[in-house]
């Protein structure tokens, strides 16, 4: 799960203390490179909540294969179509980054330019254009180069609280872990 990681960071970017962002609904472009430069692009949409302590979001693979991502706090549950399978887990470790995006979001304001953000040693660039993210860009564990270019970015707008909770279809496999 390369995008994981990617997606608890934007998940958290909500929850920064005193931050920019209560939502964000966004179609996005994901390119991720391996070390042996084997490329692989995934495009969809995304729009993500913060109530308090409560953070959600939902994740809209469209291509190269359908796929949705449900976020509900620490809960996660991915529906792949193509395999008519529902995978229900949690996400025991969200890094803290509350502290550090409110810098980066206050630096942000000032210079309007690129933010590097360290979550659990790895560096996000994130790049802004008119206070709005961009762009985001990282190294993984795996040492694959990650680039999501953000488009269509819609800030603190209300978004439907039903969005964010998954049907399972009755003919999916559901597969717990």
């Amino acid at each position: 799960m390369r995008f994981l990681a990617f997606l608890l960071l934007c998940v958290t970017f909500l929850n920064a203390e005193g931050g920019a962002f209560k939502s964000i609904s966004s179609d996005f472009t994901q390119t991720i490179k391996s070390s042996e430069n084997d490329t692989i692009k995934y495009s969809g949409s995304f729009q993500a909540t913060s109530e308090g302590d409560n953070n959600f979001a939902l994740w809209h693979y469209k291509t190269p294969i359908i796929k949705k991502i449900y976020f509900a706090n620490n809960d996660v549950i991915i529906l792949e179509p193509d395999l008519e399978q529902a995978v229900i887990t949690t996400v025991d470790e969200i890094p803290d980054i509350s502290h550090v995006l409110n810098e980066a979001l206050k630096a942000n304001k000032l210079t309007n330019k690129e933010i590097t953000v360290n979550i659990a040693n790895v560096d996000y660039k994130i790049s802004f254009q008119k206070n709005t993210p961009f762009k985001i860009a990282y190294t993984d564990a795996l040492d694959n180069k990650i680039e999501i270019l953000l488009r269509n970015t819609i800030l603190n707008t209300n978004i439907d609280k039903r969005t964010f909770q998954a049907e399972i279809p009755t003919n999916y496999d559901i597969v717990r872990y």
